[in-house]
């Protein structure tokens, strides 16, 4: 089955919704994935799409596209992070976005392939890499010290097993290398048995999660592609995030609330004009919008998917976040990975 048809767009219509009217101008993709968001985008006229993707598998979909829409659509194999990189060697390298959307899921072609790794209901390798790694689940699970592991799964993961589900991943890595996803599910099983837990339906998707994340960086990645986006957004543009997990909706909530004066502890990292703090960006009345019945019926992956958008007001720049330390023990996690 071609990746077109494979993956379904989250919460589509809700983004659409958003974005109408849609005005004339420029469009990023930071999650082109199947290229749904960018199919949409492109079907109003005077719309230009940059689409970024950190997988190379995506390719021949954005190729497609390409030569349907020519000069009005441009893709990069880049990470998201690297947002002001790639739209300044763009072709719109002049133009400040009058929108910027980012899916954080996975697509479903990544977690439908047993090679990826990312599913602990597919056997296959240790890998879970999204694409331009430096690091893969193999490594860590074989090489990083029980505490490092310990600390991944307590705070990536949220796992109150996760002394034990460490302590046992080092003692069977004595004995023989963990390669497969299977061979660490057993591993997460055997604690939840020694714990009593009643098995439920994902119990092992907090630790394959946290292993992820760090593998890819995660939040560090979502930290500085929301920062670029914000600051490269034209005034009055929109900025659309969908998250799958706590952890990273808390990160996004946190960066909306600051930069639109909602978090009451905001007040020295937003500058002061002559009459009172600027609002940098508007929030919608509501706090966030999740999928709708029918479409968790048609696509059960959007059934932990929440939306939240917000209008930007006021420019300001990217260092901004830089005293921002609430969330320095995943920052501190990830960084310490890519030191090994």
């Amino acid at each position: 089955m071609s990746l077109e048809y494979n993956h379904i767009p989250v919460m589509l219509e809700k983004v659409n919704h958003i974005l109408t009217p849609y005005k004339p101008g420029l469009y990023i993709d930071c999650t082109f994935g199947g290229g749904g968001y960018s199919k949409k985008i492109l079907q109003s006229k005077n719309t230009q799409v940059l689409a970024l993707d950190r997988d190379i598998s995506v390719r021949p979909l954005a190729q497609k596209i390409k030569s349907q829409y020519e000069d009005r659509f441009e893709f990069s194999h880049s990470k998201f992070s690297n947002l002001t990189e790639v739209l300044d060697k763009s072709s719109f390298k002049n133009k400040n976005p009058v929108a910027v959307i980012f899916d954080l899921g996975l697509s479903s072609f990544q977690i439908d392939n047993p090679e990826r790794g990312f599913s602990y209901k597919l056997n296959g390798k240790l890998s879970m890499e999204m694409g331009i790694n430096n690091l893969n689940a193999e490594k860590i699970i074989n090489n990083f010290s029980e505490e490092y592991l310990k600390n991944l799964f307590q705070i990536f993961g949220e796992d109150k097993d996760a002394k034990l589900i460490a302590k046992l991943i080092v003692q069977k890595r004595e004995q023989e290398l963990i390669k497969t996803t299977e061979d660490l599910s057993k591993i997460i099983m055997r604690a939840k048995i020694y714990k009593n837990k009643k098995f439920q339906k994902d119990i092992c998707a907090k630790v394959f999660q946290s292993i992820r994340m760090v593998v890819n960086q995660e939040f560090s990645e979502i930290f500085k592609g929301l920062s670029s986006a914000i600051e490269k957004l034209s005034i009055d543009g929109k900025i659309i995030v969908v998250t799958f997990h706590s952890i990273e909706d808390r990160l996004v909530k946190k960066i909306f609330d600051l930069l639109s004066n909602t978090d009451k502890n905001n007040s020295r990292y937003i500058p002061k004009n002559s009459n009172d703090t600027q609002q940098i960006l508007k929030l919608d009345k509501k706090k966030f919008f999740i999928a709708d019945d029918s479409e968790v019926k048609n696509n059960s992956r959007s059934r932990s998917a929440k939306l939240r958008f917000a209008t930007k007001h006021h420019n300001f720049s990217n260092n901004l976040f830089n005293e921002i330390t609430v969330f320095k023990k995943y920052f501190d996690l990830e960084n310490l990975a890519y030191a090994n």
